[in-house]
């Protein structure tokens, strides 16, 4: 059985979790398969925006699966984290827009997805939170710099220590997600999220998207001069004329290419 399902098209690609009868849990084979995909859309240059979603009735992802971590020890915990954080970085280092579609349990491994993807809609009935604390362990693909990241090293601290679980609306109001809608209407609000970000200039976003995840590991002066780089390297690109000529010309503009 494959763990996940991927498909493309108008230049979307869409990564299923598709373990729903263990609430796709991560184990090995998930995970080796999520980073394989996100390898693929980072090769495939007709890929322009892309989102993770997931089957299953109850869960996004529960995060690692515990009938195999209760007879982990640490080598092995070791070698699995570091499995993790390679499909961590494969997501977060995406050159495309990372859209993340959530519904129901988004516990551990599942929220580290969400931390580091750029856009999450979640549906009404989200339940979030990293309770790893409570099974003895702390988490381990990252999250305990992503989360102190998006939300403040207090509130992540608080969180952490005590492994509460948040609803969608606290995740909306700590900036955690960026759209709450009801469940039954989370697929389409993420394709349409989807489908306007492909629309638009890849090189430039790209490029956009670059500008701000590096930045923020940069001084104020580095952040200034890389993103003034960037901005004269976009007026070079085909996919800069065909917007603007578009634009004066007053009609839609032809499709993109990373050119």
């Amino acid at each position: 059985m494959s763990y996940i399902i991927y498909k493309k098209e108008n230049h979307i690609a869409q990564v299923t979790l598709n373990r729903p009868e263990a609430m796709n849990a991560f184990n090995s084979e998930l995970i080796n398969e999520l980073t394989a995909a996100f390898d693929e859309i980072e090769n495939d240059r007709e890929v322009y925006c892309a989102v993770i979603n997931a089957n299953g009735e109850r869960a996004f992802s529960v995060g690692g699966d515990i009938k195999e971590e209760i007879k982990t020890t640490g080598d092995a915990a070791f070698e699995f984290g570091g499995l993790g954080k390679k499909c961590i970085n494969a997501i977060a280092s995406c050159r495309v827009p990372v859209i993340c579609s959530v519904h129901g349990f988004c516990l551990g491994g599942g929220m580290e997805v969400v931390l580091v993807s750029d856009i999450t809609v979640a549906s009404d009935n989200m339940k979030m939170g990293m309770p790893t604390i409570k099974l003895g362990t702390i988490p381990g693909w990252g999250s305990t710099k992503t989360l102190a990241d998006a939300v403040g090293k207090a509130r992540a601290k608080e969180l952490l220590y005590t492994g509460r679980i948040i609803d969608a609306e606290e995740a909306y109001r700590l900036g955690l997600v960026q759209f709450v809608v009801e469940k039954e209407a989370l697929a389409e609000k993420t394709m349409e999220l989807a489908a306007d970000i492909a629309d638009k200039a890849p090189m430039a976003m790209k490029t956009m998207k670059e500008c701000i995840d590096k930045g923020r590991e940069m001084s104020r002066e580095e952040a200034f001069a890389y993103e003034t780089e960037k901005f004269a390297m976009c007026y070079d690109t085909e996919d800069k004329y065909e917007a603007m000529s578009a634009f004066l010309e007053k009609r839609d503009h032809k499709p993109y290419k990373y050119k």
